[in-house]
């Protein structure tokens, strides 16, 4: 290995480490806590050595949310899964979604309730859109959904995860069961009516 690629691979661990390091300050302490002094402790290395990586606190949280929706799709397995096959593949599907959040309520905040102090973070959501559209392809050849309305059917099942999952942290009195349940329904509604449409 050349001494260019080997310094290239160490740029690339010195960065990957501050982007872990504010990724498990996210974690356990959630987004506010993190700090360039915070992730410069954490790592060892002098809070000036994070500015020759990331030009400020900003870029390098857009970088941590990157790899986090990387987390999230590695967790349901979108891209490489199958279509769902039944509906009961799809509750199943929305439960895990909503349980990564359940398990990580921290990310959960991160994503839907921090505000980027300059420009919007880009839309996150349509990754996650786009695997349920994916999946539903063999609704499609079943007759339980038209072609033309997959992305809807997407939309709606990921914004009633993430209103549910909104309503269960603000302790509105929504119960993990009732989530679950309501979730269901909502698969069935979505889906099963289509059959006497």
């Amino acid at each position: 290995m050349s001494a260019k690629d080997q310094a290239k691979q160490k740029n690339e661990l010195v960065k990957n480490g501050f982007l872990q390091a504010a990724k498990e300050i996210i974690l356990k302490e959630g987004v506010e806590s993190v700090s360039v002094r915070k992730i410069a402790q954490a790592t060892g290395y002098s809070y000036a050595t994070i500015y020759h990586y990331f030009s400020d606190v900003h870029t390098l949280l857009l970088a941590v949310k990157d790899q986090m929706v990387d987390d999230v799709a590695a967790h349901l397995t979108f891209g490489d899964a199958a279509p769902f096959r039944t509906i009961s593949d799809l509750k199943l599907a929305n439960r895990a979604y909503a349980q990564y959040y359940l398990d990580r309520p921290h990310v959960y905040h991160f994503f839907y309730s921090y505000r980027f102090a300059n420009d919007p973070a880009p839309d996150y959501d349509l990754k996650f859109q786009d695997g349920w559209a994916y999946a539903y392809s063999a609704f499609v050849k079943d007759g339980l959904l038209r072609q033309q309305d997959v992305k809807t059917a997407a939309k709606t099942v990921i914004y009633a995860i993430h209103g549910l999952l909104a309503l269960y942290f603000s302790s509105n009195g929504l119960s993990k069961d009732a989530l679950y349940q309501d979730l269901d329904d909502i698969a069935d509604y979505l889906f099963n009516t289509r059959r006497q449409v």
